[in-house]
């Protein structure tokens, strides 16, 4: 990679370690991102910033005029730091939106990323639950305890039974639950799209008792939120983070993250037969892609499954035992 040039350096970081030129720039990119997912906008307000202030550390030139060995550069460093594919990925990700942004508002009059490829991910699913850690999780919840623990006993279930993504939880009112039919209408999925899941009886009574010892459905009213704090505020994503972590340091086993219930979802969907189209439209997803990586990666263990009932000696001797 050729040396970065330090033109354009035209002002001293702040306290924060962010030139003040850049804080305006990312401030006014963050103010147009309302109506994306929480957690979307963090990612993107993390990864702007990282590189503002990487790039103000290195004496390199402000955003607006920073090219592609810059973010070559950022990118070697995280790299060097030890940072995941995804993770590295989720930076990029993040700087090709700021900088899609000021191209728009003529901030900038080229692209540095335009020739940059994203981070490759690799093949494969990342870690997910396995039944029996499952099992052990909900072993170490008192089946009739507090309303904190039947608060949580109801959102492992709701999580693993429709792979909702975290936000999409915490965002959940008394009022989206259609309670007859179980189902669950998600009104701020990702990109603003909204769906609905379906969800099984021991999930509904899971459900049932939490919000019955919070004084039930009718007397907390549509606009109540389904998983509350201690404060009866909605839970919020950091809570739900560290619930999670709570039960699974409890009952012993690794935790790997909130998403990880997500792809439990989909592969025990996938697993039980489920059709791949379905699970698409349950999971929000807008292309075809994320349900050929999820069939990809377990169609291997489908097939080992169906072999006892394909397989061709079994059918041969089958066939010998009625001559």
């Amino acid at each position: 990679m050729k040396a970065v040039s330090s033109s354009l350096h035209v002002s001293a970081p702040n306290s924060e370690g962010i030139r003040d030129a850049d804080k305006e720039d990312i401030t006014a990119f963050l103010d147009t991102l309302q109506r994306k997912a929480p957690k979307t906008r963090a990612t993107y307000r993390e990864s702007a910033e990282a590189f503002a202030t990487f790039t103000a550390l290195k004496g390199m030139p402000l955003l607006e005029h920073v090219e592609r060995e810059h973010v070559e550069a950022f990118c070697d460093s995280l790299h060097a730091k030890g940072n995941k594919p995804a993770t590295i990925r989720n930076r990029q990700a993040g700087l090709r939106a700021l900088f899609n942004w000021m191209l728009e508002y003529d901030v900038r009059k080229a692209h540095p990323m335009a020739r940059i490829k994203l981070e490759p991910i690799p093949e494969g699913l990342q870690p997910h639950y396995e039944d029996a850690d499952i099992l052990a999780v909900l072993d170490a919840i008192p089946a009739k305890g507090d309303p904190l623990a039947l608060r949580d006993r109801a959102v492992i279930l709701l999580l693993l039974d429709t792979g909702l993504r975290a936000q999409e939880l915490c965002d959940l009112k008394i009022g989206d639950l259609d309670r007859e039919a179980r189902r669950a209408a998600i009104v701020s999925g990702k990109g603003g799209k909204g769906r609905r899941v379906h969800y099984d009886t021991a999930t509904a009574s899971a459900i049932f008792r939490y919000v019955r010892r919070r004084g039930g459905f009718e007397a907390l009213g549509p606009a109540a939120p389904l998983f509350a704090a201690r404060d009866g505020e909605p839970l919020a994503f950091n809570g739900l983070r560290m619930l999670m972590e709570r039960r699974f340091r409890s009952a012993g086993v690794g935790f790997h993250g909130i998403h990880g219930w997500r792809r439990s979802a989909a592969i025990a969907y996938l697993d039980d037969g489920g059709d791949p189209m379905g699970l698409k439209e349950l999971m929000g997803w807008n292309s075809l892609s994320m349900v050929y990586k999820y069939t990809k990666a377990t169609a291997q263990e489908r097939a080992l499954r169906e072999h006892e009932d394909h397989s061709p000696v079994a059918r041969l001797m089958e066939k010998e035992r009625k001559r």
